[in-house]
């Protein structure tokens, strides 16, 4: 993270512990619909080694390593005309694009076990289950110690899911700040309904990163909070602190984001 980014942070809160941070953006493949997007904070975070296979009465992966952390988990929606493979190749080139990663373990179709399984007894989330023979999971550790699990399947609809999850173990070098959330700028429906969910917004500062493909960083950003602002009610509007950090939050939060912290 530069040094002008920390700047930028410090003067406006000094907190001692992370809540959650994700450091790295990874692309999101064209189309994509997020379905849900969500910070967990665990003394036991599992991360896969291993194909998952029946043990009991239950199912889990024949290795596991457990952490003590953080993990942000995102599910993608992908439309069914879509093919498979060009999803899969997407999210390979993305994660082989950290810096530092090494492959822990992966696997496709039957050598992964039961799609079933992964979808409902390993991350909980029916809506990944789909046919054996369509699935493929990939875990990669970065350069910060950081675990990413990436499981893509077909549903029988014909629709593509992806599960991505960042896991950040406890003491990994990140901003010391209490991340609420951390949205695409132009996505207002999920931003209105995140403000929605918060009992005092006077508590939460909203960083917004641009870049400067499209011009000058600052004007982008300026541009995008007014956007903001414009989609919001007024007591929204009034309560909410925007700060503008044009392309200072890069690479650390991406680009053309909204970072919502805590500042209590």
């Amino acid at each position: 993270m530069s040094r002008l980014f920390r700047s930028a942070l410090a003067p406006l809160f000094i907190i001692p512990t992370l809540s959650y941070a994700a450091v790295t953006e990874v692309p999101v493949f064209r189309g994509a619909q997020i379905i849900k997007s969500e910070p967990v904070e665990s003394s036991s975070i599992e991360v896969p080694l291993a194909k998952i296979y029946r043990s009991g009465r239950g199912w889990e992966p024949e290795s596991v390593e457990r952490i003590d952390g953080q993990s942000f988990q995102t599910l993608y929606k992908i439309g069914r005309n879509v093919p498979l493979n060009e999803v899969v190749d997407f999210y390979d080139e993305a994660l082989a694009s950290i810096e530092g990663n090494t492959v822990l373990f992966q696997c496709e179709s039957r050598n992964c076990g039961s799609s079933n399984a992964w979808a409902n007894n390993f991350f909980n989330e029916y809506l990944l289950y789909g046919a054996d023979q369509n699935q493929s999971l990939k875990v990669l550790k970065d350069a910060q110690n950081h675990y990413w699990v990436l499981y893509i399947n077909r549903r029988g609809a014909g629709d593509v899911m992806v599960r991505l999850d960042e896991v950040v173990p406890k003491g990994s070098d990140a901003v010391g700040a209490n991340i609420l959330a951390q949205l695409n700028v132009a996505d207002v429906p999920r931003i209105r309904s995140f403000l929605r969910e918060q009992s005092d917004l006077s508590n939460i500062v909203a960083f917004v990163t641009s870049d400067n493909r499209d011009g000058n960083p600052i004007i982008t950003g300026d541009k995008s909070i007014e956007m903001l602002k414009d989609g919001l009610n007024p007591d929204e509007r009034r309560l909410l602190r925007f700060i503008n950090l044009a392309n200072m939050g890069n690479p650390a939060y991406g680009v053309n984001r909204v970072i919502f912290v805590s500042i209590k």
